[in-house]
Protein backbone atom coordinates (compact mmCIF):
# COMPACT_ATOMS: atom_id res chain seq x y z
CA UNK A 1 0.00 0.00 0.00
CA UNK A 2 2.72 2.55 0.82
CA UNK A 3 4.70 1.57 -2.07
CA UNK A 4 1.44 2.57 -4.24
CA UNK A 5 1.35 5.65 -2.40
CA UNK A 6 4.35 6.49 -3.29
CA UNK A 7 4.54 5.85 -6.94
CA UNK A 8 1.20 8.13 -7.15
CA UNK A 9 2.78 10.49 -5.60
CA UNK A 10 6.11 10.56 -7.05
CA UNK A 11 4.27 10.72 -10.58
CA UNK A 12 2.08 13.14 -10.21
CA UNK A 13 5.22 15.47 -8.55
CA UNK A 14 7.42 14.92 -11.62
CA UNK A 15 4.17 17.14 -13.52
CA UNK A 16 5.80 20.14 -14.08
CA UNK A 17 9.16 21.91 -13.00
CA UNK A 18 9.28 25.36 -11.47
CA UNK A 19 10.19 28.05 -13.82
CA UNK A 20 13.73 28.92 -13.44
CA UNK A 21 16.67 30.81 -15.22
CA UNK A 22 18.80 27.47 -15.24
CA UNK A 23 19.09 25.58 -17.95
CA UNK A 24 16.47 22.53 -18.60
CA UNK A 25 17.72 19.29 -17.06
CA UNK A 26 17.55 15.45 -18.91
CA UNK A 27 14.79 12.84 -17.65
CA UNK A 28 15.24 9.62 -19.08
CA UNK A 29 12.80 9.22 -21.44
CA UNK A 30 11.84 5.27 -20.51
CA UNK A 31 11.34 6.09 -16.68
CA UNK A 32 7.79 7.36 -15.64
CA UNK A 33 8.50 6.98 -11.86
CA UNK A 34 10.80 10.36 -10.69
CA UNK A 35 10.45 13.29 -8.98
CA UNK A 36 11.87 16.90 -9.33
CA UNK A 37 13.22 17.94 -6.38
CA UNK A 38 13.18 21.61 -4.90
CA UNK A 39 16.75 22.23 -6.44
CA UNK A 40 15.83 21.49 -9.97
CA UNK A 41 17.27 17.58 -9.35
CA UNK A 42 15.66 14.90 -11.06
CA UNK A 43 15.15 11.87 -8.53
CA UNK A 44 14.94 8.28 -10.03
CA UNK A 45 12.56 6.48 -8.01
CA UNK A 46 11.74 3.36 -9.86
CA UNK A 47 12.85 1.15 -6.77
CA UNK A 48 9.86 2.44 -4.98
CA UNK A 49 7.03 2.08 -7.91
CA UNK A 50 5.12 -0.82 -8.86
CA UNK A 51 5.28 -0.47 -12.62
CA UNK A 52 2.91 -3.26 -12.99
CA UNK A 53 0.11 -1.06 -11.42
CA UNK A 54 0.84 2.02 -13.41
CA UNK A 55 -1.60 0.92 -16.29
CA UNK A 56 -4.57 1.25 -13.45
CA UNK A 57 -3.45 4.71 -13.07
CA UNK A 58 -5.61 7.78 -14.70
CA UNK A 59 -3.13 8.04 -18.08
CA UNK A 60 -3.88 11.44 -17.65
CA UNK A 61 -3.06 14.16 -14.08
CA UNK A 62 -4.13 17.61 -14.02
CA UNK A 63 -1.86 19.68 -11.42
CA UNK A 64 -1.21 23.13 -11.00
CA UNK A 65 -5.10 24.36 -10.98
CA UNK A 66 -5.83 28.10 -11.37
CA UNK A 67 -8.20 30.38 -11.24
CA UNK A 68 -8.01 34.43 -11.96
CA UNK A 69 -11.16 36.30 -11.12
CA UNK A 70 -10.92 39.67 -12.88
CA UNK A 71 -12.32 42.69 -10.96
CA UNK A 72 -13.79 44.20 -13.73
CA UNK A 73 -17.59 43.26 -14.37
CA UNK A 74 -17.21 42.80 -18.35
CA UNK A 75 -13.88 41.28 -18.56
CA UNK A 76 -13.78 37.19 -18.61
CA UNK A 77 -12.10 35.12 -16.26
CA UNK A 78 -9.66 32.48 -16.84
CA UNK A 79 -8.28 29.02 -15.85
CA UNK A 80 -5.22 27.48 -15.88
CA UNK A 81 -3.68 23.66 -15.44
CA UNK A 82 -1.25 21.22 -15.95
CA UNK A 83 -2.02 18.66 -17.92
CA UNK A 84 0.57 15.36 -18.08
CA UNK A 85 0.46 12.13 -20.13
CA UNK A 86 1.76 9.79 -17.29
CA UNK A 87 1.30 6.76 -19.36
CA UNK A 88 3.64 4.75 -21.39
CA UNK A 89 2.06 5.52 -25.16
CA UNK A 90 0.72 8.86 -27.11
CA UNK A 91 -2.32 10.17 -26.10
CA UNK A 92 -4.55 12.52 -27.54
CA UNK A 93 -6.30 15.32 -25.49
CA UNK A 94 -9.32 16.79 -26.73
CA UNK A 95 -10.85 19.16 -24.33
CA UNK A 96 -10.23 18.69 -20.35
CA UNK A 97 -13.31 20.04 -18.45
CA UNK A 98 -12.39 21.98 -15.28
CA UNK A 99 -15.04 22.82 -12.86
CA UNK A 100 -15.19 25.55 -10.42
CA UNK A 101 -16.50 25.33 -7.18
CA UNK A 102 -18.02 27.86 -4.28
CA UNK A 103 -17.17 26.34 -0.42
CA UNK A 104 -16.75 23.05 -2.67
CA UNK A 105 -19.87 22.95 -4.02
CA UNK A 106 -19.90 23.10 -7.99
CA UNK A 107 -20.74 26.25 -9.75
CA UNK A 108 -20.11 25.44 -13.69
CA UNK A 109 -17.43 23.12 -15.66
CA UNK A 110 -15.15 25.19 -17.49
CA UNK A 111 -13.97 23.31 -21.08
CA UNK A 112 -10.42 23.63 -22.36
CA UNK A 113 -10.32 23.04 -25.67
CA UNK A 114 -6.42 21.12 -26.52
CA UNK A 115 -6.77 18.65 -29.24
CA UNK A 116 -3.11 17.64 -28.95
CA UNK A 117 -1.10 14.69 -28.45
CA UNK A 118 0.44 14.24 -25.51
CA UNK A 119 3.68 12.18 -25.30
CA UNK A 120 4.33 9.58 -22.42
CA UNK A 121 5.93 11.83 -19.47
CA UNK A 122 5.19 15.32 -21.30
CA UNK A 123 3.20 18.17 -19.69
CA UNK A 124 1.37 21.00 -21.11
CA UNK A 125 -0.04 24.30 -20.18
CA UNK A 126 -3.90 24.61 -20.59
CA UNK A 127 -5.63 27.81 -20.05
CA UNK A 128 -9.49 28.86 -21.01
CA UNK A 129 -11.60 31.86 -20.30
CA UNK A 130 -15.35 31.63 -19.51
CA UNK A 131 -17.93 34.12 -18.53
CA UNK A 132 -17.75 35.94 -14.90
CA UNK A 133 -21.59 35.38 -14.71
CA UNK A 134 -20.83 31.60 -14.95
CA UNK A 135 -19.65 32.02 -11.02
CA UNK A 136 -23.40 33.61 -10.01
CA UNK A 137 -22.07 36.83 -8.52
CA UNK A 138 -19.09 34.60 -5.98
CA UNK A 139 -15.54 35.97 -6.29
CA UNK A 140 -14.21 34.80 -2.57
CA UNK A 141 -14.18 31.42 -1.58
CA UNK A 142 -14.13 29.52 -4.89
CA UNK A 143 -11.49 26.60 -5.99
CA UNK A 144 -10.71 24.52 -9.10
CA UNK A 145 -10.68 20.74 -9.38
CA UNK A 146 -10.29 18.25 -12.49
CA UNK A 147 -13.34 17.10 -13.85
CA UNK A 148 -12.50 15.04 -16.96
CA UNK A 149 -10.80 14.80 -19.68
CA UNK A 150 -11.25 13.18 -23.16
Amino acid sequence: MLKEILASTAIVLFAHPAVSSEPPFAIAQDSLCYMVSSTHQTINLTSLCNLANMAELAPIVVTNLSLEVQDQEFLSSKVKAIVTNRSSSPIQVEVVRLQINHANMPITIVPIFMNQTLNPGQSVLASGLFDKAELQQQTSGLSVSFQDWQ
